[in-house]
């Protein structure tokens, strides 16, 4: 992997359609910058910082992240698959919109309020997060880890695929929306009897 040489302070920057496709980034300061229809796939960031930064219609895939934080970061039309969000500094505060961010893992992190809004999430770690206030509408949530996840006043209506056990999850005031809540029931073992009474 290799050291890519430029700048290090960027502030109101738009990138685009550049490829740093792994390459190896030290010390990097990204304010207020965009980045669209740019490949950053495979690309490790050490030392660095994103703040009020927008990544549209961009691939991250597998992006390595050391000693790095995102702060009011956004990804709308993105692919991000295979990230350990996990390994990002704290604060850390991100957005997803319509983007594919399966096999990742979000282990752990403060994600009050963060939004989650018609992606693709498959295979998606979000144990012991803080989801309290998160927005997952429209998401697809195919084998997504929840697992003691605080997802107090969440919001799922019109997530699909999910499967949330409510005993070992904080869902107080969390909203959801039929026929996907009835998997709360079958995590309970119980089982639904569908056969109508009206039947001929």
């Amino acid at each position: 992997m290799q050291q890519q040489e430029g700048e290090i302070m960027h502030t109101g920057k738009k990138f685009e359609n550049i490829s740093y496709e792994d390459k190896y980034l030290n010390g990097r300061i990204f304010k207020n910058c965009t980045f669209y229809k740019s490949s950053l796939k495979g690309c490790v960031f050490e030392d660095s910082s994103f703040d009020d930064c927008v990544f549209d219609d961009c691939d991250l895939s597998l992006l390595k992240l050391k000693s790095t934080s995102f702060s009011r970061v956004t990804l709308k039309n993105c692919k991000a698959i295979g990230i350990i969000w996990a390994d990002a500094l704290n604060p850390f505060s991100i957005a997803f919109q319509q983007s594919r961010i399966s096999f990742s893992s979000f282990y752990g992190k403060n994600l009050k309020k963060a939004q989650f809004i018609q992606c693709i999430a498959d295979e998606v770690d979000f144990s012991e997060c803080n989801l309290s206030q998160a927005d997952f509408s429209g998401t697809e949530l195919t084998r997504a880890t929840f697992s003691n996840t605080d997802l107090t006043k969440a919001n799922f209506t019109g997530a699909t695929n999910y499967f949330i056990d409510a005993r070992t999850n904080k869902l107080q005031k969390a909203k959801f929306s039929l026929p996907e809540a009835l998997s709360f029931l079958y995590a309970m073992g119980i089982e639904l009897d569908e056969t109508s009474k009206d039947s001929f």
